[in-house]
């Protein structure tokens, strides 16, 4: 039976690692935080009250050792979830959590799904370490319960959109700069049909996922088990699609704590 404490440790592995990328990311692209970039703290603050201290860590010359640490503590988490004391990986996560809370905090803009997650899986996953079995388990039942109300709430918005129920939407999307793949796009115009199936597989993923901790206690293992792994290759798809690389990690890092929330049922 999958424990609270090494459920916890898987969480911190994944979305360490995403952690990682994330910050790697943003280092590559660091001159879009310059004074004159679009990601200056300057513009990011504007029209928002800052406190002296967030000011001073969101400034470039701070925040770039902020994500260097990010990208350090991330790259070392899946070594920390693994061979490490239980303090120790309390902290790692700890550190994590403060530089995605620190991500959120700086700016809204250019921020998505993944980075909202990253930052609860984090902070659940540092406090499933240090409270223990008891009660560690209430915060891998929260990140369970977000990751699918995530999905849920994505669906039906979807659902309610009639260029995706028409499947339309696909080709637009990669079409656009920020998410670019114009043969893809250019194979859905061509193909409608599949393009339909497309988007209509994604929204009832999106909208039945909700049903995976109801079915776990009748269905076989197995078969659960196929099911996250329909979710960890639709990430991938996104990721090489849309290029939405931490989108992987931040929601199959998710995953550990919804196949405990199966096997440990709170009732």
């Amino acid at each position: 039976m999958l424990t609270a404490a090494v459920a916890a440790r898987e969480v911190l592995a994944i979305g360490g690692l995403g952690l990682a990328v994330s910050a790697a990311r943003d280092l590559r692209v660091r001159h879009e935080y310059a004074p004159s970039g679009v990601l200056t703290y300057a513009v990011e603050a504007s029209g928002r009250d800052s406190n002296a201290a967030l000011l001073w860590l969101s400034t470039w010359e701070h925040y770039r050792v902020a994500l260097a640490v990010q990208f350090a503590a991330g790259a070392a988490a899946p070594v920390v979830a693994l061979a490490a004391p239980t303090p120790a990986a309390a902290v790692a996560a700890l550190l994590l959590a403060a530089c995605a809370v620190l991500t959120l905090q700086r700016s809204s803009y250019g921020l998505d799904g993944a980075d909202q997650m990253f930052a609860l899986a984090m902070i659940s996953c540092t406090a499933a370490l240090v409270a223990g079995e008891r009660y560690g388990r209430l915060f891998l039942y929260f990140l369970a319960a977000q990751l699918i109300l995530s999905y849920l709430i994505a669906g039906i918005a979807k659902l309610v959109s009639p260029v995706w129920r028409d499947g339309t939407c696909l080709a637009g999307i990669l079409s656009t700069k920020a998410y670019s793949s114009p043969r893809l796009a250019a194979l859905l115009r061509r193909h409608r049909t599949f393009a339909l199936g497309m988007a209509w597989s994604v929204m009832l993923f999106e909208v039945t996922f909700i049903a995976v901790p109801f079915l776990a206690p009748v269905l076989d293992g197995t078969v659960m088990l196929a099911g996250l792994v329909c979710g960890v290759l639709f990430h991938l798809g996104i990721s090489v699609t849309m290029r939405l690389h931490t989108f992987v990690f931040a929601f199959t890092g998710a995953y550990p704590a919804l196949l405990y929330a199966m096997d440990n049922p709170p009732m």
